[in-house]
């Protein structure tokens, strides 16, 4: 029954019908209060925080009808006649915020809490989560709220600088502040066109099964249904969702709808409707004839004879072993290995295992398509790859890429997995065939179950050293499990193997890596991309070796790593991946150990059942890809002696909108403020290959340094210039961390964290550090609670933010992050990239401070309570 509601919103009167079981969220979000966001759907994550008469409550599960005769509050109505709200401000001023879907929600939250201590307010955020930030700048924000006077941030943003002349360097503020800060950025589905269409996906409920037929006639016939596609209705375009530049390196294993499902999740049909709500019912209407096939969860048995073929269809290629379902290999080798393994004074082996891993960020995948009267096909789509969605769009649907518009709103976060086009295909499907806009807006079980996670592993390592620590010979091989399709599972793989064995000297080294597929969800691209698993592996090795030969772990690892001048080689190839621009490695570790007060040799605290210890961790990462990551950059003068930046690049929340202006402010020698930005828009903006890879201040930054020395040098009104890098640089990052280990249950707490950064020069040390505070506490999930779950049938067992647990507010310990600035001689300004680098040196600087403190060493993420009390008292049995 259909009810008359009188309410108010921000004062204003509102007379509105609403159907039974309408959350406040939908009413809200309705009537175009689009600052609140929609993340979980079972008030987990704060995002959808609102006032009711000044009570801050949860709207997404909060019944519409429930607001009868009451005033609502939302970000939009904090500030009054233009001023911010102080709580507003304060966020503003201490940067509390990178991608900003979580702010408007810790905003309304914040503003009610009482004057707490600084653990007390941790305790209270736990209700609010943030992917980005690591909670500090959050943290910092509400401090300088309770005490204006007070610059509680040592990094805090200096408002006046954005109109000095000065900009690299320089703490400029994200230019985007104001408006996440007062709910008014504009995130994709805060649009609606009129007459929009909303699609929803009917999804497998086996691992691998063949469909004999689809019935869809009830479907069709319930009202609101607009129209509903299967397999049978569309073309059989073999293509990897992953987004690569051409050729791409990916299997061609994808297609719009399939005949054949291979994941509990996979898509069977999609269906059209004029809400969510009927597309949905329409989805449950659906009848579908399965022939149920065998199938494989485990990588190691699918690649060896276990009678499954995942990909048997002719149709895909670039799939190097079908039969075995290998969907990428690699094999590198230099020097003579087995003859140098028997020269060594010791031998350490050992096989960790890595786990799937969901990168949460908060707004999930969404797209709008509509045609413009002229025929344009307009996508508008949460994507950190613009350009590479398009030409993949057009080939699907036979489009000329120019008919095709393609574009980011402001980005609710990415982490790699809108690296990937996973909602575009089939919302431009819908509405080539409709006519119609189309809107297709993933949940939160969809976002954990049918998307793409962080490649699980298992890696086997072999080290050979001299009895000084000397490494002389290395050995890995690593499986991956890439599930159901295998875009990006061969150079995840790669990179798995070569970042760690190419951080430490030696000649002798040999690497064998597979991408398997399975029938599970897909892996794919995720912050870190490989690099993250092998350095768990390579870090935790090199300590126990430092503790089998009684030496020092720094020193171990300070003896062997590779220096400046070296060539970072795997293999016999001429060419070289990445090479050693800046190398301020040594002082990186110099300041961690002088923050920690380190002295070697010394034991760990025990105090009762509580063991403390410290562990250590380097790691290193390429700034973008040489020679085929393309950014082009247009610069225009303006009148007033303003400038307008094009550039197809893509601020996925981490400021790099800011920070390319910065560059192009500098070399103008212009404030920031006379410069207009225009980003992520393939018909208003030049080529760029997307955001990945730690790309955009190295390769589209030293793009826009350029084509502003151009303009520089030219009476022309515009110059637009096109450039690669001919050498990707290294970033290194050097991590120490104080853990306590309670013996008597296995709890694991991070007292302490010390991350130094060889980053070449901080355009903007304030994003610097929110990237490296950010990367840190996704770290600390990786290590210690994170993991997806799976049973026997391959369906996932916790896919909600309430069974998924990321860090809070609560769990994140006081984080110091160094900038070592020494000028790479590559990148614009002497900067090198910093986006991927501060994630992996956590999860094993953790492994090893729990070494340290209990003589516990586990091999297997995430070390959980359970696993740590094992293996402790596994250890005590023995």
């Amino acid at each position: 029954m259909i009810e008359l509601l009188k309410f108010y919103v921000n004062n204003q009167p509102y007379t509105e019908t609403c159907q039974p079981g309408t959350s406040l969220l939908r009413l809200l979000r309705q009537l175009g209060y689009f600052g609140v966001h929609r993340v979980c759907d079972s008030g987990d994550c704060g995002a959808c925080t609102v006032w009711v008469n000044d009570t801050p409550i949860h709207s997404c599960i909060y019944p519409a009808m429930r607001i009868a005769n009451k005033s609502v509050t939302t970000i939009e109505g904090l500030s009054q006649n233009g001023e911010l709200a102080p709580i507003q401000q304060a966020f503003l001023i201490a940067q509390g915020f990178q991608c900003g879907f979580c702010t408007p929600g810790m905003i309304m939250s914040a503003a009610k809490l009482p004057e707490l201590s600084e653990d007390e307010l941790r305790l209270a955020l736990k209700g609010n989560l943030c992917r980005c930030t690591g909670y500090q700048a959050i943290v910092e924000s509400i401090l300088q709220y309770y005490q204006p006077q007070m610059n509680t941030d040592k990094h805090r943003c200096n408002i006046s600088v954005r109109n000095s002349l000065e900009s690299v360097g320089k703490s400029i503020p994200k230019q985007d502040g104001a408006t996440i800060v007062t709910g008014n950025a504009s995130y994709t589905a805060d649009i609606a066109p009129p007459g929009l269409l909303h699609l929803k996906v009917l999804r497998s409920p086996y691992a691998h099964a063949r469909i004999r037929k689809i019935d869809t006639a009830k479907a069709k016939a319930l009202p609101g249904v607009v129209a509903i596609f299967t397999h049978e209705d569309v073309p059989r375009i073999p293509y990897t969702t992953a987004g690569h530049a051409e050729p791409v390196p990916d299997p061609l294993d994808h297609y719009l709808l399939d005949h054949k499902v291979r994941f509990v999740g996979d898509r069977v049909a999609a269906v059209v409707a004029e809400s969510p709500s009927i597309a949905e019912q329409a989805c449950e209407l659906i009848t579908v004839d399965y022939e149920i096939l065998p199938y494989v969860l485990d990588p190691e048995q699918a690649m060896n004879d276990c009678g499954v073929v995942i990909h048997d269809e002719p149709e895909s290629t670039q799939i190097p072993d079908k039969n075995r379902n290998i969907s990428g290999k690699i094999f590198l080798e230099s020097g003579d290995v087995e003859q140098v393994f028997k020269e060594a004074d010791l031998i350490v082996e050992n096989t960790y295992n890595l786990p799937a891993v969901q990168h949460v960020h908060l707004e999930p995948h969404v797209t709008i398509s509509w045609l413009e009267a002229d025929g344009t096909l307009v996508v508008r789509s949460s994507t950190q790859v613009p350009f590479h969605c398009q030409r993949l769009l057009s080939q699907i649907f036979n489009l000329p890429k120019d008919k095709i518009r393609v574009y980011k709103a402001q980005l609710g976060g990415g982490f790699g997995n809108k690296q990937e086009i996973l909602s575009e295909d089939l919302c431009v499907l819908a509405t080539l065939h409709t006519g119609k806009p189309v809107q297709w807006e993933f949940t939160r079980k969809e976002e954990f179950t049918a998307t793409n996670s962080r490649h699980a592993m298992k890696i086997k390592i072999k080290t050979g050293v001299k009895a000084d620590g000397t490494i002389v010979a290395q050995d890995m091989e690593v499986i991956g499990n890439t599930g159901a399709y295998g875009n990006h599972g061969q150079t995840v793989v790669f990179l798995s193997g070569y970042i760690p064995l190419g951080l430490y000297r030696c000649p002798n080294k040999r690497f064998e890596g597979f991408a398997v597929y399975t029938n599970t969800m897909p892996a794919g691209a995720f912050r870190g991309y490989g690099a993250t698993q092998g350095t768990f592996v390579m870090e935790s090795q090199i300590d126990e070796i430092a503790q089998k030969l009684k030496i020092d772990p720094v020193e171990m690892r300070c003896k062997n790593l590779i220096r400046a001048g070296d060539v970072i080689n795997l293999g016999n190839a001429d060419s070289h991946f990445n090479l050693i621009g800046s190398y301020a490695v040594e002082e990186c570790w110099e300041k961690v150990i002088q923050s920690l007060g380190y002295v070697p040799n010394t034991p760990p605290i025990i105090e009762g059942s509580r063991r403390r210890g410290v562990g250590f961790a380097v790691s290193m990462q390429g700034s973008g890809l040489c020679k085929i990551h393309i950014a082009s950059v247009k610069l225009s003068r303006l009148a007033n002696s303003k400038y307008e930046l094009r550039t197809g690049s893509v601020d996925v929340g981490t400021g790099s909108d800011t920070t390319l202006r910065q560059i192009a402010a500098e070399v103008l020698n212009v404030s920031i403020a006379d410069i207009n930005i225009i980003s992520g828009d393939t018909q208003q903006t030049p080529f760029d290959a997307g955001s990945y890879a730690s790309a955009t201040v190295y390769i589209s930054g030293q793009a826009v340094k350029l084509t502003a020395e151009q303009l520089l040098s030219t009476n022309e009104t515009s110059v637009e210039l096109t450039y690669t890098a001919d050498e990707s640089t290294l970033t290194f990052a050097v991590q120490g961390v104080e853990v306590e280990v309670d013996t008597e249950t296995g709890k694991v707490q991070v007292l302490r964290c010390v991350q130094a950064i060889d980053l070449g020069k901080a355009i903007n040390p304030r994003i610097c550090y929110g990237q490296a505070t950010g990367g840190i506490a996704m770290g600390i999930g990786y290590a210690l609670t994170e993991e997806l779950f799976f049973d026997k049938q391959g369906q996932i067992l916790n896919p909600t933010l309430r069974q998924y647990r990321i860090p809070t507010a609560a769990d994140m310990p006081p984080m110091e992050v160094i900038l070592v600035e020494a000028a790479d001689p590559y990148g614009p300004f002497g900067a090198k990239g910093v986006g991927e680098i501060t994630t992996n040196c956590t999860a094993p600087a953790i492994a090893n401070a729990i070494a340290h403190a209990t003589g516990c060493r586990i091999r297997q993420l995430p070390m959980t309570p359970e696993r740590i009390w094992q293996q402790l008292n596994n250890l005590c049995g023995s």
